[in-house]
């Protein structure tokens, strides 16, 4: 399955490389310089919003081929995800959840004193601080059949990042009469929202393998699309991490579908057999 898994990262990367590129074009056309409203008549914002959906469209198509593969066993349960990551899965992690905690290092010591939403930031730059440091730790407390407590609630830190990073961007934007300035960063925060909570769901015994994949893999597209915006450095750092983060999981997910033909047989049916 590692093959499967490559293609649909590729996959995500090459429609992220292009919507980051429409979407910077649309930056670069579509609103006026010194007032930042939209430019009347341009037909950039339906173009994204088309990509956006062409995007999700084939990553649908990805995930139900994943979906309707015979004799293949889905993993259920959060150590068949995580419990035994390669090498490079767990250096990735590590990577990923340094760029997320420096992504708040820098936030935390940039945000200007005049800015309105100075402490909603903080609080931000705070919580993916604790994110970027506890993610590698989801890997490394996966071992055991059942997820311990500590590992519970780390699988539930980004989610509660995510809610509220979506809380401060609605408060920073809410003056902002051009939607499409900020409705891709929107639809980011909400598809990564998703997508953690959707991982999360192994972790609270409600695994949807595919639903994850599929979510994982829209969030990391439109996390890497809307680095195209302007914005602090350190937000556009947790953005670049949370898009690794949900490639990594996604990933971790696709490989642990396997044939049944490699699960092992429960003790009950061997004694049968004997």
């Amino acid at each position: 399955m590692r093959k499967k898994a490559l293609t649909i990262c590729c996959c995500t990367g090459v429609l992220a490389a292009f919507g980051a590129f429409f979407r910077w074009l649309q930056n670069q056309v579509s609103f006026e310089k010194d007032t930042g409203l939209a430019v009347p008549g341009s037909a950039w914002p339906y173009l994204v919003a088309a990509w956006i959906a062409v995007a999700a469209v084939v990553l649908g198509v990805q995930c139900l081929r994943l979906k309707n593969q015979q004799r293949m066993h889905q993993p259920e349960t959060f150590a068949e995800v995580f419990g035994a990551p390669s090498r490079i899965a767990w250096i990735a992690a590590c990577v990923f959840g340094g760029v997320m905690a420096l992504g708040g290092v820098i936030l935390l010591v940039s945000v200007p004193v005049q800015e309105l939403q100075r402490p909603l930031l903080r609080i931000l730059a705070v919580a993916a601080i604790a994110v970027g440091v506890t993610f590698p730790m989801q890997l490394r407390g996966a071992a055991a059949q059942e997820p311990s407590t500590g590992t519970v609630v780390i699988a539930a830190l980004p989610i509660l990042l995510f809610a509220f990073w979506l809380i401060v961007s609605y408060k920073m934007n809410i003056v902002n009469p051009t939607i499409s300035a900020y409705a891709v960063e929107v639809l980011a925060l909400c598809a990564a929202t998703i997508g953690f909570y959707q991982i999360a769901g192994f972790a609270f015994g409600r695994p949807k393998a595919v639903r994850s994949v599929f979510w994982c893999q829209f969030a990391a597209f439109l996390c890497l699309m809307t680095l195209s915006d302007s914005r602090y450095m350190g937000a556009q750092c947790m953005f670049a991490a949370a898009a690794g983060m949900l490639l990594l999981q996604s990933w971790l997910v696709i490989v642990g579908t396997r044939p049944m033909s490699e699960m092992p047989v429960p003790e009950a049916e061997n004694r049968e057999e004997v």
